[in-house]
């Protein structure tokens, strides 16, 4: 609010709010409104002055009649846009509920002060928690712990893929990258919300990668050893499209911090990528093996003791076995006579 306004606003009530927004739609000034009718332009007898060069001296004239703002267009090169009609000069309007319109390259919204406010929304829960770190309670309290549990995750992980005896600088070199993708990870983020924001949001950003990051290190650990205990294999085979989809969540968590106005478009566009990368992944796998998934087997191994599904008999190996050989068999017959055709392969 203008800072001459204050006085005046202690005895005259405000009829209207008109607001200056930016591309996306945050309020950068606000006007309020005395009187009818507000002429709006960049000279001085305007009642609201714009420094905009695609503005006339005297652009445009709003007025409300029988409770509603009309918009008139004064005499302007530019006109002005409402929703999706533009006004040439001359030209005149009612504008709807708290309508935005475009004058020159300044976007307004006008608002009555007889219209219903809109509800308040709630804030994403990660800007709240980090929001608090630096007033409520030490940075330790908030990021420390996730990044402790990431760590010791990280070299777990190391010790089950690594042999007996491997030196211990091995574990840590790669744990150490691990962290540091993690936090780049979070930083690049974090300027995208300095970028549309104006804030950085790092704590926000770093929490989320912590958190998505065990939820897939979860993931990855329990679901082969699933498909071992219960001899349901394809939780194992469609461990990678769980990941996958662990990562477009945490991409949707990012643009909703950085974009929270568009949350719907942006669950559409993440939601479209990975079906159709899920699509694509599936279809080249059918191309290039027969079959859907990457993994053909249960790599796991846990200890027997783990498995919850019946032991089968010898019997039923041999007879896979030979149901594999016969489809092996088959698949190669088929290399050979697509090599007799093609001359290329000969040369």
């Amino acid at each position: 609010m203008d800072p001459n306004e204050e006085g005046r606003s202690r005895i005259e009530a405000p009829l209207a709010l008109i607001e200056r927004l930016d591309r996306d739609g945050h309020v950068l000034q606000s006007t309020l409104v005395y009187r009818w009718p507000m002429k709006i332009g960049r000279s001085f007898e305007a009642d609201l002055v714009l420094d905009d060069p695609h503005l006339a001296p005297l652009h445009a004239e709003l007025d409300e009649v029988n409770g509603q703002v009309h918009l008139r267009v004064g005499e302007t090169i530019n006109g002005a846009v409402v929703g999706n009609k533009h006004l040439q000069a001359g030209e005149a309007m009612a504008l709807d509920v708290a309508r935005a319109l475009r004058l020159g390259n300044t976007r307004l919204r006008v608002r009555l002060a007889s219209e219903p406010m809109a509800p308040e929304r709630p804030l994403d829960r990660h800007l709240v928690q980090a929001a608090l770190a630096p007033v409520g309670a030490p940075l330790w309290r908030v990021v420390l712990p996730l990044l402790l549990v990431s760590l010791l995750a990280m070299l777990f992980d190391e010790w089950l893929d690594n042999d007996p005896g491997t030196p211990l600088n091995n574990y840590l070199s790669s744990s150490l990258i691990l962290l540091g993708v993690t936090m780049g990870w979070a930083l690049f983020w974090s300027l995208g919300s300095k970028l549309f924001q104006g804030k950085l949001d790092y704590l926000a950003h770093l929490r989320l990668t912590l958190i998505y990051g065990l939820v897939w290190t979860v993931l990855d650990a329990v679901l082969p050893l699933l498909a071992f205990a219960t001899d349901w294999s394809f939780l194992s085979h469609v461990s990678g499209v769980v990941g996958a989809g662990v990562l477009c969540a945490l991409i949707w968590a990012h643009l909703g911090l950085i974009l929270p106005g568009h949350r719907a478009g942006v669950t559409v566009g993440v939601a479209t990528m990975y079906l159709v990368g899920l699509g694509l992944h599936i279809w080249l796998n059918e191309q290039r093996t027969g079959q859907a998934f990457t993994e053909r087997y249960v790599a796991a191994l846990p200890p027997p003791a783990w498995r919850l599904a019946p032991a089968k008999p010898t019997s039923v190996l041999i007879q896979d076995a030979r149901e594999l050989k016969d489809k092996l068999d088959r698949q190669a017959k088929e290399d050979r006579a697509d090599d007799a055709a093609d001359p290329s392969s000969e040369e």
